[in-house]
């Protein structure tokens, strides 16, 4: 049978984490629209790209702390109180070094962060401690498979920002820069909620274990140069349309990430639920790999399906007319939203048995590739370029997933791409289960 009570408590989790993550989704929705419809496809690009400097700053420097806090926490291999110790410490320390490289890079190479004011950028930087913090302490939650809280975190401070951004931009009707000081106490409640929760449930320790560092470092830095090259393939489009063409065209196209975020929903909500498990269960590891990557693959297809058809009357309803221009680079960003997905989930199994140095050797050739192709055709082509080059990389990544794999776990393409008939039926009752229970209590 396709569900037992074991296999039903995971989907139970992807299914709550998956309906968080959409209201979540809708509550960001909401933020740009409200930031289109005020500030303009410029004002909108400006805070995108000084946003994705932040989230790239991140990858850069978080030394793969998170990903190994949640490791260790789910396979019980350290003590609790000295991953609560470190990661405080690492927060606050890699964070302020981040923001003085950054600083330095500002005034001594403004040509990097060209078409980004440097006062704006540095405002808004000055949160990175915070989102460190909420990095590493969201992992230790994460490793605690305790999905809920989490979810609940992030939806508060997604409705605390609306509220925020409502108030600034609709009623009392300021500009960018008050709503990047809005941002950077959006971002320290986020750190807050996660780590006042570990502090309240398990008490505050401040001890740094140098050992556990080491420990750390030697699972992380294979997984954060990785996850750095990835993010390079996953954002280095917007900035360098940013630098190319300004903010206008990159507010345009930050609206094409947008909607990426919004494919990667259902794989993050899988790889947030199932990666404690399998790292915890050696034994039916690849067959749950295979398993959810073809299930991803069956939802993000249907998710697409949808989009080439109703994308262009929902950004103008939605947008409205200024920003139509965006449909295209989402069309063209399809087919590799939907590879990515897949290569999302089977990345967990490397993750699980200590990511080898092949599999970030492959993220490193995928990354230059992305590099030199949004190189030589942004400046031409502009946004529609930055599309296909990323559609084009993001299926390579697949292919390097698929053939590793393969090779080491003998799991075939069937096992997977191709999802089974007992798994699509299990999809479309729990949908229908869901509607049924929503449309009882409306009336």
């Amino acid at each position: 049978m396709f569900i037992t009570k074991e296999n039903d408590s995971v989907l139970n989790n992807i299914s709550f984490t998956f309906g968080a993550s959409i209201i979540s989704l809708l509550i960001g929705t909401s933020i740009g629209i409200i930031i289109a419809r005020t500030l303009g496809p410029s004002g909108k690009g400006l805070l995108a790209v000084i946003a994705m400097v932040g989230t790239v700053v991140l990858t850069l420097g978080n030394l793969g702390i998170g990903a190994f806090n949640t490791y260790a926490i789910s396979n019980k291999s350290v003590e609790k109180k000295d991953l609560i110790g470190n990661s405080f410490w690492l927060g606050l320390i890699i964070g302020s070094i981040c923001f003085l490289i950054v600083l330095i890079f500002a005034f001594n190479f403004p040509v990097i962060f060209r078409n980004i004011p440097r006062s704006y950028l540095l405002l808004y930087l000055i949160s990175l401690p915070f989102l460190f913090l909420s990095n590493f302490f969201s992992g230790i939650l994460t490793g605690e498979q305790k999905f809920r809280k989490l979810n609940i975190f992030s939806i508060i401070t997604q409705a605390i920002n609306l509220i925020g951004v409502i108030l600034l931009l609709l009623v009392f009707k300021l500009d960018v820069f008050y709503v990047l000081i809005w941002y950077v106490l959006v971002n320290t409640i986020n750190a807050l909620f996660p780590m006042g929760f570990i502090f309240l449930t398990d008490g505050i320790y401040f001890n740094f274990n140098l050992q556990l560092l080491k420990k750390a470092l030697n699972y992380g830095l294979k997984i954060c140069l990785a996850g750095i090259f990835a993010l390079l393939v996953l954002r280095v489009d917007l900035y360098m349309v940013n630098f190319f063409k300004g903010a206008a065209e990159a507010g345009l196209y930050s609206l094409a990430s947008n909607f990426g975020n919004m494919f990667f929903i259902l794989p993050s909500s899988i790889i947030a639920v199932i990666f404690p498990k399998i790292n915890a269960e050696d034994k039916t590891r690849k067959e749950l790999i295979a398993k959810y990557s073809r299930i991803s693959l069956f939802l993000v297809f249907l998710m697409a399906t949808g989009a080439l058809l109703f994308i262009r009357p929902v950004i103008e309803l939605l947008f409205g007319q200024a920003f139509l221009a965006s449909t295209r680079p989402i069309i063209l960003l399809l087919p590799g939203l939907i590879a990515w997905s897949v290569a999302s989930v089977l990345s967990q199994y490397f993750l699980s048995i200590g990511y080898p140095l092949k599999l970030t050797i492959s993220w490193f050739l995928v990354a230059v590739l992305n590099i030199i192709l949004n190189f030589i055709y942004i400046p031409q082509y502009g946004m529609a370029a930055a599309a296909l080059s990323s559609s084009a990389t993001y299926l390579l990544a697949l292919c390097f997933h698929c053939y590793f794999f393969n090779k080491e776990t003998g799991m075939s393409f069937y096992d997977i791409f191709i999802p089974r008939k007992a798994e699509i039926k299990s999809i479309f009752e729990r949908i229908k289960g869901f509607l049924r229970k929503n449309i009882k209590n409306d009336v």
